[in-house]
């Protein structure tokens, strides 16, 4: 009976931890602030560098609320607000190369489903209203 009562505290435990792990509001903005995003996966799948003319890339900037970067051919610039863990994208500008490969047609469908984000560690996840991960980017 001990052990079965301890073994539930240790998962609350083990639960509370992991969920102070991630940074919110204002602790967040200044961490997403702090160097560039260089894009890692999509849908969970490790991205094939070869469908990008570059890999895709976001720089935030806090004092602006701005956001700017490629989307692995043409380069974008908007703006962006944060409440919480909500995410919400301005309306983006982007230049208009001719680009080969899916990855960016991708990439900006799945950029433009975005509503909430996680920071852990040095990486940045991107969720759809669903609260599915489409996006994962590592810190620069």
């Amino acid at each position: 009976m001990k052990t079965k009562f301890l073994n539930v505290i240790c998962a609350i435990i083990l639960v509370g931890l992991q969920s102070c792990s991630c940074k919110k509001g204002a602790e967040a903005v200044a961490e997403l602030s702090t160097g560039g995003w260089e894009l890692e996966q999509m849908n969970g799948e490790s991205i094939d560098p070869g469908e990008f003319a570059k890999i895709p890339a976001l720089n935030f900037d806090k004092a602006e609320s701005r956001i700017s970067g490629n989307s692995g051919c043409n380069s974008m610039s908007g703006s962006y607000t944060i409440n919480e863990d909500k995410i919400t994208f301005g309306p983006i500008a982007q230049t208009k190369m001719a680009c080969q490969g899916a990855g960016e047609g991708k990439f900006m469908t799945l950029f433009n489903s975005v509503q909430k984000f996680k920071l852990q560690g040095d990486k940045l996840n991107l969720y759809d209203g669903n609260g599915s991960k489409v996006l994962c980017f590592k810190k620069k």
